[in-house]
């Protein structure tokens, strides 16, 4: 069988004032995550893991685009059970991955720019895409999908 493709921004576990403002642990979050990605499918995460010690209970192989919130040593990231890869943006079928939403002087470069940071608000231009959990019911979603949206 093929692997999916997800992404998702946002993690922020471990993270009290995130929590209480959604309302959902990172326990919750780990669940979600499980229900849908299998340990063959890969995932792209847009940024702000905030506390590592979860990742290691996410099933997929994880690729980590850093975020603001993301200041550990690389090496860090890099732990067994932890992300695969670390970058400071990704592309995908021509649409870049970043965290925080790039100036749209790029658009002529990518079809899309699937992003995080922004949680619960939206940016009104169908160019940008976020990933944020807040938007995508506190579980990645298929890239692709959310590509074609």
């Amino acid at each position: 069988m093929s692997s999916l493709v997800f992404v998702t921004a946002d993690l922020h576990f471990s993270h009290r004032k995130v929590e209480a403002v959604r309302g959902i642990g990172w326990g919750a979050i780990v669940d979600r995550w499980n229900e849908v990605v299998t340990k063959r499918d890969v995932v792209y995460v847009l940024g702000d893991v905030f506390d590592l010690a979860p990742v290691c209970l996410l099933n997929g192989t994880k690729k980590l685009v850093l975020g603001n919130h993301d200041n550990k040593p690389l090496a860090r990231y890099l732990d067994p059970g932890c992300f695969t890869r670390v970058m400071a943006m990704a592309e995908w079928d021509n649409c870049l991955l970043t965290h925080v939403p790039v100036h749209p002087g790029q658009r002529h470069r990518w079809r899309l720019n699937v992003h995080g940071h922004t949680h619960a608000h939206a940016i009104d231009d169908p160019w940008y895409r976020c990933a944020s959990l807040e938007q995508t019911d506190y579980r990645p979603v298929l890239l692709s999908k959310l590509a074609r949206r």
